[in-house]
């Protein structure tokens, strides 16, 4: 079974819902696993959320495309953004110590995704970010 589905976000936070909302939709017409395509939705929040927050903050403008496919029982996406150049791949992920009272902010976010998936690779083409994730699926 194959489905695509093609996205153009605009610069806001408000966006995850509606990339969430249409995941959702996207997996129940795949016969994704609601376990893996909540896994998959989490990662794609917090992706969202740091381009927008971090890549392209004080931009009204900005750039976001999201592709997701799913093919061969495996989905397959590509998150591009505009901003400045950012391999998220190359940032130290070491997940935080201590309790959540003392321990420093950051850090648990790209290391979720880099666990949820099972292929990312990061270039930057054209002026944009492209970010490719791979999840591969399990039968319920």
């Amino acid at each position: 079974m194959t489905g695509r589905l093609d996205m153009a976000l605009v610069n806001d936070v408000q966006e995850v819902a509606r990339v969430i909302d249409r995941l959702e939709e996207f997996g129940a017409a795949n016969g994704i696993p609601t376990e893996q395509s909540l896994r998959f939705g989490m990662a794609l929040d917090e992706l969202i959320t740091n381009i927008v927050s971090y890549g392209l903050k004080d931009r009204r403008d900005g750039t976001i495309t999201l592709a997701i496919e799913h093919r061969d029982g495996v989905l397959h996406a590509e998150l591009a953004d505009d901003g400045p150049p950012f391999d998220p791949l190359a940032t130290n992920t070491v997940p935080p110590q201590g309790d959540i009272e003392t321990r420093e902010v950051g850090g648990l976010g790209l290391t979720l995704v880099k666990s949820f998936m099972d292929r990312l690779d990061y270039r930057r083409v054209d002026g944009f970010n492209r970010l490719t994730m791979e999840m591969k699926l399990k039968a319920a």
